[in-house]
């Protein structure tokens, strides 16, 4: 039986590292696909949403970067 991984990888953990203000996860869809999740951890930062989701981890990183952001 798959369960939940209690250790991230380190690519995760090098974006939870770079963006503190968030509370970064990664869950899985209905059909068990990950998707990655961030949500602010307070608002203290000019981030436009305070949830943000991706496929990947790329894709979120993009998305919370200030250039990211930008491009939104």
């Amino acid at each position: 039986m798959a369960g939940y991984h209690l250790y991230p990888s380190q690519e995760l953990q090098k974006l939870r590292a770079d963006f503190p203000d968030h509370l970064i996860c990664r869950l899985h869809d209905h059909a068990g696909r990950p998707m990655f999740v961030a949500t602010l951890a307070r608002r203290c930062c000019p981030c436009p949403a305070d949830l943000v989701t991706a496929t990947d981890l790329a894709e979120l990183r993009r998305a919370l970067s200030p250039e990211g952001r930008r491009a939104q």
